[in-house]
């Protein structure tokens, strides 16, 4: 399930397995861009892109916190390294 389908009130009773396996790829993709926002943030040394980088690691940081809550809703098995991240 996506973000947009859940703001829109789309959220079925029950995830089939498609769903869940989606829902875990998503999970690996911003887990992905939630590393990669911390890499430019650790990089960047231009005062706009400083603004840009923070900005962007926030985002990454909230997608990936909510598609993990949204996975411990589902009931679906996290990995132990999200599963540490979930408990930040």
């Amino acid at each position: 399930m996506k973000a947009v389908d859940w703001i829109r009130g789309r959220r079925p009773n029950e995830a089939g397995p498609i769903e869940l396996e989606k829902l875990q790829a998503e999970i690996e993709q911003a887990r992905s861009e939630w590393a990669i926002a911390q890499q430019q943030l650790d990089h960047v040394s231009d005062p706009d892109l400083i603004d840009h980088a923070i900005y962007y690691l926030e985002a990454a940081e909230r997608k990936y916190g909510f598609l993990l809550r949204e996975a411990k809703r589902l009931k679906l098995d996290i990995q132990p390294q999200q599963r540490q991240a979930l408990l930040e």
